[in-house]
């Protein structure tokens, strides 16, 4: 419980009653207004403990913290934590666990230097020995965006702590008024629920009660028996061995029998064979993370007996410096595991793999707590229950209507060409730790097969086609629940990602990219499509609709844009309709009858850490998680683009949004335009068995701040949005991005927190940092042409705080020479790299481009010196037109050397412009400040 009192003493009264029918184990308060006269037994609580800071100085302020008796609590302090006089620390140890919980006090308009040492404090709570920490408080922080961490500049040194901390605010509703002013800071562990309740008595502060997933009483825990699991050595295993096994392994009837079943059975029965030879399943103790062997626990029993028999309080710190070698033994072996991927050949692949598990990224499935009506379940098998029931239920076919689907063109695809070259190529873009199916054979049996196992695998797949017969074997497939944002104890908040064999992956990859070529060469697919398709991404979906909104306000139009979100999207689309879109589009026998058989009778088992689910049919939808499965989807929302004519619909899979344009004078038949096109969309979905999610809709106008349009969708009102996120790209009304450079140097800077505390050698956190850290803030770099300076600042501040730290705050060099000797390129130089790599792209139509997005200059009729592979430039009259991407990168590419635009491939492109830019030196004069030019370079990029 963490509630304001605003005086304690005249509110004792209201407490002790109010925690006489919660019982909570922890009750935090905040202006306690307590003096040095006032003594404890004014303010006992019966059963609770007391450990209280009072404001010395002046009236008001101070903070306590009331501990249940049942718990183990000591006031804890810290050469730093002491640094800060309105804050309390308590250290609650049980059975399993050692908790850090403070109780801070900042008060309204605090200067900065309070503030420095609440920053000081986040930074270094994180680095303490303790398995859990937790900081809650009344911090007076009105105007942060808690999504973001982002707010006024006068809290950066608290935000940026609570970032590179690796802190978790936790608190989403109003605590006093419309402002988040009392919170709650989780590292290392998620409450399950906060609750904001009425205020006490005349407190003008709600009270927030938090459940958290410990037990924090001490309790007779039975001993335990040992734990063991198993597992396969794969990275160990000896794959030189592999291609010879298979070749000398009895395959019986593979070659001669023509039935899909016995061939499968032959496959699996001589492939499981093989696996157990090469990698045998082995067992293994599980251990905690400070595992102690048996000598030492004979030496820890001793301890503990001299001491309770004999009174030798040495024994106490003997015990203490066992445990001390032991944390510093379990630091060795975090060095020694960081050394050994340092040594290895693939050493940027297994520093991820420590990364992820020290993030403990693995645990994500493992979900500790599940509500249903009202309860909360921590039985892993119930939970799998509920959740495999919750995507079931989101799968249940509906009726379908009868409808005259007719081909519509004369094109026909029907037979998939199945190759030692393109099944290969598949088998290459398996990634070698990507999960089995229910099968339980890895990725890596195929990757290290060799050729043999290419040719089985034409045999099973020209077999299964001819067929025309989806293996059952394979239809069976593993669901791993997937939080997708919001409370992770509801199960709408979870996404069902299929696991499936990797051998169908193989097939389906082929069979997609077959059907992708039929579907673009033949113009089969909408134009404004940009998911999960041959040179199309998030990019090219960006600039498409960045280019169509900043030419129409340079012409002064206003530009109206509606967001679309369709709701369950992939797990609701009616089969009996795909295949007869599929049908429309010349898909004919037998890949159509295969295709039937991919979809029809498929079962899933919803896995929750190792408890597994009963098994559920999948009665629609395409499989979330298979390589087809996306593929299918565009197609049958293909037809979607044909409801608008006056608007330009973009898309990228199921995310949709469509621009209007027009005038200030003629906004009336525009907005008649848009109820006629909304009406066929609602036509649409009605046919098509979709429905849109009306809570993620919105609409937003560029242009004009007042305006107000009543639209609807499905009898439903669309909101008006002032920001949109948009594929992983946040902007507001009036294209700025600033607040989605927030976010993103946000997330760099706690990434970079947790770099320098887990990891211990520069080559490490460098390597971590190019990998994880700067694609953060590489995302849609096109924007920053169209960018303030000031975030260009903040962007490029991320790096040079991280030079910094790496190489030592003492270290008297500059930004530039700490990019040099750390072998990183300032983040302006790289963007300046990746957005001419990107404009060549768009040039050579080597990504997807529309008409007229860029376009070589025309013959003036004058021999110009210099002028060849230049690009014409539009006229503009706006600046956020000149600024956008496409008008600024073509100004910097005419003006590159001629060599380097005549370039006829990429590769040969890349390396002239690298041989260029390396040679670009910025002359910083010897000024010892930091000047901008050196930060973002003197192109503003």
């Amino acid at each position: 419980m963490l509630l304001n009192a605003r005086s304690l003493l005249n509110k004792i009264t209201s407490l002790r009653s109010l925690v006489y029918m919660e019982r909570p184990t922890l009750i935090l308060v905040t202006e306690t207004w307590l003096t040095i006269d006032i003594p404890d037994t004014k303010l006992i609580i019966d059963n609770y403990n007391i450990h209280r800071n009072d404001r010395v100085d002046k009236r008001g302020g101070g903070c306590l913290i009331y501990a249940s008796k049942s718990t183990n609590s000591n006031t804890f302090t810290n050469l730093t934590i002491d640094k800060l006089p309105e804050s309390k620390w308590i250290s609650i140890h049980t059975n399993e666990n050692n908790i850090l919980v403070g109780c801070i006090y900042r008060a309204p308009n605090s200067p900065i230097t309070t503030d420095t040492v609440i920053g000081e404090i986040l930074e270094v709570v994180p680095k303490l020995e303790f398995d859990y920490k937790l900081v809650c408080g009344d911090f007076n922080l009105p105007g942060v965006n808690w999504d973001t961490c982002t707010g006024p500049r006068t809290y950066e040194v608290i935000l940026e702590a609570i970032d590179v901390g690796g802190w978790k605010q936790c608190v989403r509703l109003p605590t006093r008024h419309n402002n988040i002013l009392d919170l709650i800071l989780c590292h290392k562990i998620e409450p399950i629920s906060i609750e904001v309740r009425d205020k006490l008595d005349n407190s003008d502060h709600n009270i927030l009660y938090c459940t958290l997933p410990l037990q924090l009483t001490t309790k007779h825990t039975p001993k335990s028996s040992p734990v063991y699991y198993q597992y396969r050595d794969y990275r160990n295993a000896d794959w030189e061995f592999l291609p010879t096994l298979l070749r000398s392994s009895d395959w019986g009837e593979y070659f001669t029998n023509n039935n899909l079943e016995v061939i499968l059975n032959t496959f699996y029965k001589t492939i499981s064979s093989v696996r157990d030879t090469i990698a045998p399943l082995k067992s293994a103790l599980k251990t905690p993370t400070l595992f102690i062997d048996r000598k030492t626990r004979i030496k820890l029993r001793k301890l503990k007996r001299r001491f309770y028999l004999y009174k030798e309080f040495n024994a106490l710190h003997l015990i203490h410096e066992i445990f001390k070698n032991f944390e510093e033994r379990h630091k060795m072996k975090a060095q020694v595991e960081e050394n050994k991927a340092l040594e290895g050949t693939s050493k940027t692949q297994e520093l991820c793999k420590i990364l992820q598990k020290r993030l403990k990224k693995g645990e994500e499935n493992n979900i500790s707590h599940l509500e249903h009506e009202d309860i909360i379940y921590d039985d892993p098998q119930i939970i799998s229950e509920l959740l495999s029931e919750w995507f079931s239920n989101n799968t249940k076919a509906h009726p379908s209507p009868i409808l005259d689907i007719t081909c519509k063109n004369n094109y026909k695809l029907g037979e998939i060409n199945f190759n030692i070259q393109n099944i290969a190529s598949a088998v290459r873009t398996l990634k070698a730790n990507s999960s089995c199916g229910i099968d339980d054979i890895p990725s890596v049996i195929y990757k290290n097969g060799g050729t043999d196992m290419i040719v089985l695998l034409l045999r099973i797949f020209n077999i299964s086609l001819v067929t025309e017969t989806y293996p059952e074997t394979w239809k069976n497939t593993y669901i791993l629940p997937k939080h997708k944002g919001g409370a992770k104890t509801s199960a709408c908040n979870y996404r069902p990602i299929n696991i499936t064999p990797v051998i169908s992956r193989i097939m389906e990859k082929v069979i997609k990219d077959q059907m992708s070529d039929y579907f673009l060469k033949h113009k089969l697919i909408n134009l404004s499509q940009h998911g999960f398709l041959k040179k199309r991404s998030c990019v090219t979906c960006h600039i498409d609709f960045f280019n169509e909104v900043t030419y129409r306000r340079d012409r002064r139009e206003l530009v109206i844009i509606l967001y679309f979100d369709i709701r369950k999207a992939f797990d609701r689309v009616p089969h009996s309709l795909l295949v007869g879109r599929l049908c429309s589009l010349g898909i004919r026998n037998p890949l159509y009858n295969w295709i039937k058989s991919f979809l029809y009778d498929r079962n899933q088992t919803t896995k929750v850490g190792s408890m597994t689910s009963r098994p559920r049919p999948i009665s629609s939808g395409v499989i979330q998680g298979s390589v087809l499965g996306p593929l299918l989807f565009i197609i049958y929302i293909n037809s979607i683009c044909e409801c608008f004519s006056i608007g330009k619909p973009i898309l990228y899979a199921d995310d949709l949004k469509v621009t209007y344009t027009c005038t200030n004078t003629d906004i009336g038949p525009t907005m008649n335009s848009i109820h006629e096109e909304l009406a066929k969309m609602d036509r649409w979905c009605d046919t098509w068995r979709l429905e849109f999610n009306v809570e993620k809709c919105g609409w937003l106008c560029i242009g004009c701040s007042n305006l107000d349009l009543n639209l609807a969708i499905q009898g439903h009102k669309i909101p008006r949005l002032k920001s949109v996120l948009d594929l992983g790209l946040k902007y507001s009304h009036n294209l700025s991005f600033s607040e989605h450079i927030s976010n993103q140097v946000s997330k760099s800077r706690r990434l970079i927190g947790f770099l320098l505390r887990n990891f211990y050698r520069n080559e490490s956190r460098i390597l971590l940092y190019k990998v994880c850290v700067r694609p953060l803030l590489d995302y849609c770099s096109f924007i920053f042409s169209s960018t303030r300076i000031e975030d260009k600042l903040k962007v490029e501040g991320v790096q040079r705080y991280f030079t910094r730290k790496v190489l030592g705050t003492d270290n008297g060099t500059n930004y530039s020479t700490r990019c040099e000797i750390l072998g990183l390129e300032t983040l302006w130089l790289r963007r300046l790299r990746l957005n001419l790599l990107l404009f060549y792209k768009l040039l050579n139509q080597i990504v997807y481009t529309p008409a007229n997005y860029t376009r070589p200059s025309g013959n003036t009729g004058y021999n110009l010196r210099h002028t060849k592979g230049t690009v014409a430039i539009e006229p503009c009259k706006t600046a956020t037109r000149q600024k956008f991407f496409l008008i600024r990168y073509a100004q910097i590419w005419n003006k590159l050397p001629e060599k380097i635009r005549l370039a006829s491939t990429l590769a040969s492109f890349e390396k002239a412009l690298n041989d260029t830019l390396s040679e670009f030196v910025i002359d910083t004069n010897g000024n010892s400040h930091v000047r901008v030019s050196e930060i973002i370079g003197p192109f503003n990029v």
